[in-house]
């Protein structure tokens, strides 16, 4: 039976995760890494509370699995240093210390638009993560780019009710890339893609599958 660690376990993608591993018969144990306590509760959860500024210092548990699912949006973050920190340095650590401890596979949940050369700080940031990511040569490398993310979450986002309101009179024939999902249907979707361990670098879009 496998071991899986969810980075970003609160978000709407990772709370997804937890759900649906705890019930998955294949995964015996799902260790999460916080940065503060959380509430989750099941037989198979293990909550490491870790300074995610001393990832460095940090030793990697024995996993099949590293699902990263870490993000935040500029007006949380507060400055453009620290949405990076969040949004780039935190996954390339993380997956420094997966290559490191030899993990079979490293799930990094980006976003539709990722690229270094978009004049658009939020998917230049991602394009650099996914760049960085590549560059280490993981045993596998799976990334996911949904487009907008469905979901119950702390802070309101006007702009994203409005966005998922417009799509519903969109032809999904033209605009399948962009449809929005919930968490749930992406978690599926990841978990789905990560039984498969045999292409060194994937690049999928959940709202295609």
């Amino acid at each position: 039976m496998k071991t899986a660690l969810i980075v970003g376990a609160t978000g709407v993608v990772g709370k997804a995760l937890v759900e649906l591993l705890c019930e998955d018969p294949r995964y015996q144990q799902i260790i999460l890494w916080v940065r503060r306590a959380v509430t989750f509760s099941h037989p198979k959860i293990l909550v490491q509370q870790i300074d995610f500024d001393q990832l460095e210092n940090i030793t990697m548990p024995t996993v099949d699995e590293v699902f990263c699912a870490l993000g935040t949006t500029l007006k949380k973050a507060g400055s453009k240093a620290q949405f990076l920190k969040v949004d780039v340095q935190y996954p390339i650590a993380l997956a420094t210390l997966a290559k490191q401890a030899n993990v079979p596979c490293f799930v990094f949940v980006s976003a539709i638009g990722a690229n270094v050369q978009s004049n658009l700080f939020y998917y230049q940031a991602k394009g650099k993560a996914e760049q960085a990511l590549t560059a280490l040569q993981l045993n596998c490398l799976q990334i996911a780019r949904p487009s907008l993310i469905l979901g119950e979450r702390a802070d309101f986002r006007l702009g994203e009710k409005i966005a998922a309101w417009l799509f519903k009179f969109l032809p999904d024939s033209v605009f399948a890339d962009y449809r929005p999902m919930t968490g749930q249907q992406i978690a599926e979707k990841l978990i789905e893609q990560a039984q498969d361990h045999q292409e060194k670098v994937k690049i999928y879009y959940p709202s295609k599958m």
